[in-house]
């Protein structure tokens, strides 16, 4: 007891100096803390993915004008290259480079959500276990789409069958839903409230390019392209 009424009195003895330094240990816990934070949310990065420690992203080193980059964008056909000609790859997958930011019309309703195109690789490569629909027969017709639980609520609310319902996306094409995906959590690599068929995105695409469509598959950089490894 005399010790800490000792420490009392040098505290109120030296104001100024205690209230210094009690001030300098607050702020080295709190950083201290935020600094176990974030080491731990590094740390746990896609470790919700079984496959994390087979499953790569492709880069490419390219040259334009005389500068030399090294990106994640690749050309449309390097996954499925890379699987046929490349021995010990297991699967590819493509997804598109960046959210793309859509305006969906359900119903009456009008909201945006943000999401990818990808392949059907995507749902065998990364944990995105299904809580409706089949991952196996989700990208089976061009024009489908899968949800995540949050975007499925956003959408229709407490309705629990989503499957089959249709949602128009900026105004021209309806796309029906064929699965609803877990939530992502939020330290992963893909984030995501929706994900279309990059085969829809292709066609589209290629459309557009007639005659011009084996140079537009190689000379324009869009997908990220990521790879899974056989074992060893």
């Amino acid at each position: 007891m005399s010790t800490i009424k000792t420490a009392f009195r040098n505290i109120l003895s030296n104001k100024g100096y205690s209230a210094l330094n009690i001030a300098g240990l607050a702020i080295g816990i709190a950083c201290a803390g935020l600094i176990f934070l974030w080491v731990g949310d590094e740390v746990s990065y896609d470790n919700f993915n079984v496959k994390k420690d087979k499953l790569y992203q492709v880069e490419v080193n390219a040259n334009f004008s005389g500068n030399h980059f090294t990106m994640g964008s690749t050309p449309r056909g390097m996954g499925k290259t890379i699987k046929a000609e490349i021995p010990g790859i297991a699967n590819t997958c493509r997804v598109s480079d960046e959210d793309i930011k859509g305006l969906f019309k359900v119903g009456s309703k009008s909201l945006y959500a943000s999401g990818r195109y990808a392949d059907p690789a995507l749902f065998s490569m990364f944990t995105l276990p299904f809580v409706q629909g089949n991952p196996q027969n989700a990208f089976t017709q061009l024009r489908s789409i899968v949800l995540t639980e949050k975007t499925a609520r956003k959408f229709f609310g407490d309705d629990k069958n989503a499957i089959g319902k249709t949602v128009r996306m900026d105004n021209r094409n309806g796309y029906v839903v064929s699965g609803i995906l877990k939530d992502i959590p939020g330290n992963s690599t893909l984030h995501a409230e929706w994900f279309i068929s990059y085969e829809t995105l292709s066609h589209d695409i290629d459309m557009q390019a007639g005659n011009d469509l084996e140079d537009h598959v190689w000379n324009s950089y869009g997908p990220f392209t990521y790879v899974e490894l056989e074992p060893k």
